[in-house]
């Protein structure tokens, strides 16, 4: 009798250790971590078994592990769903199979970077080559876009507002989808900054903020054209901005021709007196901060010289300025 209930025992006890290497198995299997190390997508196909997507899974070196896969399935009743399916870096073996049992099809998302100091048409041309609308859709979706929601949002343009940043957006986004994702992160990152000080009002400064960022990039030499240009408007001089007269000819250049000049607009700023009616780039929160914020000086003038890198070079009479003019622009 004896030898029974330890041949019983010692049984039950194998079995259990057999069962808990088996479950330790099964854990380590669905809980493994994918292979691929970037994105991918993986088609099921309606025809295809648990077992061909399992071979399949395998051959395109997305998972590795699969002692007691077929068991798990099995006990959870899971039956696969044809779709092509994104794999993501950071999933693991167990999410992808509940994925394809769930039909849970993942959007793949695109990865797009809006440079600083980006207008509208530049944001325009950057997304139309990564989304499915067109530049001109932007554009006009820009101008279609109810602001009521917004309520730091000044002027009647989106144009300042559109926060340049990296922003991840999925392939099929609209227009709209983009310029509220864009918007809610002006809200999160810049509107605080956003605020007058003893010359400005809060959209003045986003104003002068989007010309001082395509006029200079290093952050001390922002805040002391900031100054400059507020110097000017203080003694009514015009701002005399290349940058606003390059947002109406869009030709990209640096300085301005005598044509050029001669546009009749309330942008072009070495005709107009003061500010132009509303921003011309989406500028940076380190360019809003040094508006706001800006370096108070005695100068008038600054030119960016053509050294390698450029140095901005700041006068405070135009006789200074005519004499940097020859030097560092020969």
């Amino acid at each position: 009798m004896k030898k029974i209930i330890y041949w019983i025992l010692l049984i039950v006890f194998l079995v259990g250790v057999a069962g808990a290497i088996y479950i330790v198995n099964l854990v380590n299997t669905i809980g493994s971590p994918v292979l691929i190390e970037e994105d991918t997508t993986f088609k099921v196909k309606e025809e295809e078994s648990w077992s061909d997507i399992i071979n399949n899974l395998q051959k395109q070196n997305i998972i590795s592990k699969i002692d007691g896969i077929y068991f798990y399935i099995d006990f959870r009743k899971f039956s696969p769903q044809p779709a092509t399916y994104n794999i993501t870096k950071n999933m693991n073996t167990d999410q992808v199979i509940k994925m394809i049992s769930r039909g849970l099809v993942i959007k793949p998302e695109i990865t797009i970077t809006i440079p600083e100091g980006s207008d509208i048409y530049t944001i325009g041309d950057i997304l139309a080559l990564e989304l499915k609308f067109s530049r001109s859709d932007f554009i006009k979706a820009t101008e279609e876009f109810d602001i009521s929601k917004y309520k730091f949002i000044e002027g009647d343009s989106l144009q300042g507002y559109l926060y340049p940043d990296t922003y991840r957006f999925f392939d099929d986004s609209n227009a709209e989808a983009v310029i509220i994702k864009m918007l809610n992160n002006f809200e999160k990152k810049a509107s605080s900054s956003l605020k007058g000080n003893e010359t400005l009002s809060s959209y003045e400064v986003l104003i002068l903020a989007s010309i001082v960022e395509k006029e200079v990039s290093q952050s001390d030499d922002k805040k002391i054209v900031s100054g400059i240009f507020i110097n000017r408007l203080n003694k009514d001089m015009k701002l005399q901005s290349d940058a606003t007269v390059n947002f109406l000819t869009q030709s990209g250049r640096a300085q301005s021709t005598s044509e050029d000049l001669k546009i009749e607009s309330p942008y072009n700023t070495y005709k107009i007196t003061g500010l132009p009616p509303g921003p011309i780039t989406n500028p940076s929160v380190d360019t809003i901060n040094s508006v706001v914020d800006y370096t108070p000086n005695d100068y008038l003038f600054f030119l960016t010289s053509r050294d390698n890198p450029p140095k901005t070079i700041f006068s405070k009479t135009f006789e200074e300025h005519v004499k940097a003019k020859q030097q560092y622009l020969p």
